[in-house]
């Protein structure tokens, strides 16, 4: 077609968000869960908001977002966790291959992928076992604020508030 495209995987700049859009693969499964939760949100609050005069906006916003909150609040935390352990398409795209001293720049260097290399590569166990230990302790920190977080918007049937 004679477009010049960006340089995605030898151009430091465009790795991450050449990533980050091979992951966008990985979505599908968080759609069916989305898909999944908005079926079960019942169709007679829908009913009684339409005879109320509820707008469309107004009836997304105060009957399936609440509704489907507990699923929001699901894939966030997983998708969280998921994020802090990228590893796979980094390491196979510019650390695994035989060719991989070609590419000097870190910028496909993840936390998982260093974690990875101080392990298995320079052999040094004891500092990569305290990087395993501050992910975890990073993942925790962050799953309790968001747990914390969620009391304030996550709705849950038959709970008094």
């Amino acid at each position: 077609m004679g477009i010049t495209g960006p340089s995605w995987t030898t151009d430091a700049p465009w790795i991450k968000p050449g990533l980050v859009l091979t992951s966008l693969w990985s979505v599908g499964s968080t759609v069916i869960i989305y898909f999944a939760a908005l079926r079960n949100v019942p169709r007679e609050l829908y009913e009684a908001a339409e005879l109320d005069g509820v707008g469309r906006w107004n009836r997304f916003r105060h009957v399936t977002v609440p509704q489907i909150s507990g699923t929001l609040f699901f894939t966030l935390i997983v998708n969280t966790i998921a994020s802090l352990q990228t590893f796979t398409e980094a390491y196979t795209a510019f650390f695994g291959s035989a060719n991989s001293q070609t590419y000097s720049n870190d910028a496909a260097l993840f936390y998982a992928v260093y974690l990875f290399q101080q392990a298995f590569q320079y052999l040094h166990m004891g500092y990569a076992s305290a990087l395993a230990w501050l992910l975890f302790l990073v993942i925790v920190a962050i799953t309790l604020v968001q747990t914390k977080v969620s009391k304030r918007f996550v709705y849950y049937e038959g709970e008094e508030r």
